[in-house]
């Protein structure tokens, strides 16, 4: 009789363990709307984030990246026109899951705001609301070193032959990804992976793999001395990134002033851009100006 009590209570413990972790996956965040702040004089925010190098990431228990100094600068903007004083707390379940992260942003409430690389797309807009673009994103396709180099994007499937892209699912990597399955390569097999960074991994262990991803892994990656190849012929500037908020945020026409008030052409926020993004990449998009 003992056993069978015992074995219930296990049953029970494992039962409750797993509530316990669901209702924390799927727990809402949430954080004060702008009229509430305006009543109070003050106000609690929560950022959540996706790692993406030079955009938003922790180190040494820090958060850093354009968009965690943009943000910064958002609370400065608030806190003086406003007089609204801001805390800003961190909450991320999972930094290297992409797709939880959007999942995290569209499921929130009040004054959220998502950090990461994301891209501006009219699909997403009726999701979630954005902030003016502060930076024009580089999509580029990449591969381990020894693979041939592709020079134009219709050649993939002979030079690719054989390969398999890593990509996330829906990012809008990979709606290139079926948009060149469709066009040019039918045969094209998939890998699904849940972050950029893993997808970085892939293709340095296997040369057999390829991913398109934003600039900023690439000058990560070369930074860090890997054998990584970037392939001209998959470079594409059509994307804008954006912060991403969930629809119930009324501090988007707050944040909307900010930004539109010169702010992105300020030498203040191209001091943001090359203190994050290093001088390499400054030079790049230099080049491609010209």
């Amino acid at each position: 009789m003992n056993h069978l009590v015992d074995k219930r209570k296990i049953q029970c413990a494992i039962v409750l363990g797993l509530l316990l972790n669901t209702s924390l996956l799927f727990a809402q965040l949430k954080g004060d709307t702008y009229a509430t702040a305006k009543s109070k004089g003050s106000a609690n925010w929560v950022f959540t984030y996706a790692e993406s190098p030079g955009f938003s990431s922790k180190k040494n228990g820090k958060m850093t990246g354009i968009t965690v100094d943009l943000m910064n600068k958002f609370e400065e903007y608030v806190e003086k026109k406003e007089d609204i004083e801001v805390n800003v707390t961190y909450q991320s379940k999972d930094p290297n899951n992409f797709t939880l992260f959007l999942e995290e942003v569209k499921q929130a409430r009040g004054g959220v705001f998502g950090l990461s690389n994301t891209t501006i797309t009219e699909e997403r807009k009726r999701i979630y609301n954005f902030s003016p673009p502060y930076i024009t994103n580089i999509g580029m396709v990449l591969t381990h070193n020894s693979v041939p180099t592709l020079n134009s994007i219709s050649e993939i499937a002979e030079k690719f032959a054989g390969m398999t892209v890593v990509t996330i699912k829906n990012s809008t990597n990979e709606k290139w990804v079926k948009d060149i399955k469709s066009k040019y390569y039918p045969g094209l097999k998939v890998e699904y992976v849940t972050s950029f960074g893993k997808a970085m991994d892939a293709i340095v262990a296997d040369p057999k793999k390829f991913t398109n991803v934003d600039f900023t892994y690439y000058f990560e990656a070369i930074q860090n001395r890997q054998p990584v190849k970037r392939h001209p012929g998959g470079d594409e500037s059509t994307e804008q990134f954006g912060i991403i908020i969930p629809k119930s945020n009324d501090w988007a026409s707050l944040l909307d002033e900010f930004m539109s008030n010169e702010f992105v052409t300020s030498v203040e926020y191209k001091k943001i851009i090359a203190d994050n993004l290093g001088q390499s990449a400054m030079k790049f998009f230099e080049t491609l100006k010209k």
